[in-house]
């Protein structure tokens, strides 16, 4: 008998030597548009790095989604579940290189799954303007709530374009007036139902604080290949694609670039496992120590001066 409790503890003891006491294993669900589904690109490869955690993260994608249209299509499907107008993916930190991707509705996924976090958000084009949230928000939530009664559900605080976007001209503000409405906006929903906040936004204004080189933009008529800078700022870029038989300059005012997606998925690992960005181990290939230093810092003074709802 004391042979075999000497084995039994050594097994435990062995157990607790290899899962951290503070490892969590986390399931994630994103109901959003293009300002969450980025954080596909480096998180899952951030929570491998880190070895004590895991994560199975689950993006429910339609481009440019508002508030409203998520509620709609949740009551779209609801009555027809054939109704299956997301795109979905589904990243695991295990395998954080390959994803799963299909089509099919919010609905779904809550009924058939348990989340520990379920995040939400509001479109880019209404995030600067309060009155746009409800009722459309509570309608969300609610459906939220109903099917899935332990997850935490989080608002991930989207971010200003770019000081050129042809947006801030159409709607007669400025970078700034965005980001104080949408601050402000987000805090509000926040405040209303005792929601916590990824202060993404607020990262993505300490980086153009903190940058040695402040983003300007170009006048220079570009010629395939060359490219305007993104220098500057984690928002924005040009690329050049085939277009009636010649190559065309698109140029992305309001996403997260290469940069921006990266310093994205730091404040999420440090918001979801509460580890320091310190602790990060993985960079994108090519990315400069010095930049990915900025970013971490911008993402962990972010998260640590944002005031939470209690």
């Amino acid at each position: 008998m004391k042979s075999n409790l000497k084995v039994m503890l050594f097994g435990l003891l062995t157990v607790a030597a290899i899962i951290p006491l503070g490892a969590k294993e986390l399931k994630v669900l994103m109901i959003g548009n293009s300002f969450s589904i980025c954080v596909g690109r480096n998180l899952p490869q951030i929570v491998n790095a880190s070895k004590e955690h895991q994560l199975e993260l689950t993006s429910c994608y339609i481009g440019g989604c508002t508030l409203d249209r998520h509620s709609a299509n949740l009551a779209k499907a609801e009555k027809d579940p054939s109704f299956k107008p997301y795109g979905i993916t589904v990243w695991n930190s295990k395998n954080p290189t390959k994803s799963q991707a299909r089509k099919g509705n919010v609905n779904e996924l809550l009924k058939q799954n348990q989340y520990d976090v379920v995040t939400i958000q509001q479109g880019s084009v209404k995030s600067w303007k309060a009155d746009t949230y409800q009722p459309a928000a509570e309608e969300v939530i609610a459906y939220v709530r109903k099917h899935q009664p332990k997850a935490e559900i989080v608002i991930q605080q989207t971010w200003a374009y770019r000081t050129d976007a042809p947006g801030l001209k159409k709607w007669k503000i400025d970078q700034d007036k965005m980001y104080a409405g949408l601050r402000d906006a987000y805090a509000k929903l926040a405040a209303q139902y005792h929601f916590r906040v990824i202060p993404m936004g607020d990262a993505v204004q300490l980086f153009r604080k903190y940058t040695p080189v402040k983003y300007q933009p170009s006048t220079e008529k570009f010629e395939f290949p060359k490219l305007p800078s993104n220098a500057g700022d984690v928002v924005g870029a040009s690329l050049w694609k085939k277009g009636e038989g010649k190559n065309v300059m698109h140029t992305d005012y309001i996403h997260l670039n290469h940069d921006g997606q990266y310093m994205q998925a730091c404040l999420w690992f440090a918001f979801l496992y509460g580890e320091p960005v310190e602790k990060i181990a993985f960079a994108p290939k090519g990315m400069s120590k010095e930049k990915a230093a900025l970013l971490r810092k911008c993402a962990q003074e972010a998260l640590n001066h944002y005031k939470q709802v209690k």
